[in-house]
């Protein structure tokens, strides 16, 4: 096989993105404020890791990222550190991870799952937030040998180093995992700039990826391909 490897972005790309939008707007709509100021802290963070100097200013692991993180999300939202690192956690980590609770996977995941480890491919996840809680959540626990927070290598996708921490664990050449997520500028754009191969959950072909899909046998069978 092409592939000794697939792994997955988490979130929009193994549940459908508005499922939990759904679930999350109740408890958002009178936290606007914060979720622009950590949607503008998310952004400066990615756009920190695309500079050509960003390695010489980068947080060396996930503590260093989170403070980072904090420090920005103060600023954005205009409140002390201490106030805006709590909020950060509340609403945006634990608070999140628990809306996962009545969070469905995409119809056919499961089984495209079990038919790769079937075909011996291995599985992997990258996410750029914790991912551990909401896999638990959504019964996907221990179907992925390696899952980690693309914060934990000190940088968000597209990045090229969350998706060389990835091949890292695996202990894999990029060039032998396939990399599947949901959008094209972050993860299809970072997997490729690291070497990866790229599949994206789209109903539209998508040109920067090797394949576009919607129903999860195509992932199978394209995974399999010599």
């Amino acid at each position: 096989m092409r592939f000794d490897a697939v792994a997955f972005d988490l979130d929009g790309t193994l549940y459908p993105a508005p499922r939990l939008y759904a679930r999350a707007l109740p408890t958002m709509i009178g936290k606007l404020r914060g979720v622009v100021a950590f949607n503008r802290t998310r952004q400066r963070m990615r756009a920190m890791g695309l500079t050509a100097d960003h390695s010489a200013a980068a947080p060396a692991d996930g503590a260093a990222f989170q403070a980072l993180e904090a420090r920005l999300f103060a600023g954005l939202l205009g409140s002390g550190l201490p106030e805006a690192t709590a909020i950060m956690h509340r609403d945006f980590y634990r608070g999140v991870e628990e809306l996962f609770l009545r969070i469905k996977p995409f119809t056919g995941l499961t089984a495209a799952l079990d038919a790769l480890s079937a075909a011996g491919l291995r599985l992997g996840l990258l996410s750029d937030l914790p991912p551990l809680r909401k896999l638990e959540l959504m019964g996907l626990s221990g179907r992925f040998e390696v899952a980690l927070c693309s914060e934990d290598s000190g940088f968000l996708k597209p990045a090229r180093e969350p998706f060389a921490m990835l091949a890292s664990r695996m202990q894999l050449p990029p060039g032998r995992i396939l990399y599947v997520g949901n959008n094209p500028r972050i993860d299809v754009a970072g997997a490729k700039a690291a070497g990866m191969s790229t599949a994206i959950v789209s109903r539209r072909r998508v040109h920067a990826a090797d394949l576009s899909f919607f129903d999860w046998r195509e992932l199978v069978t394209f995974a399999q391909r010599t």
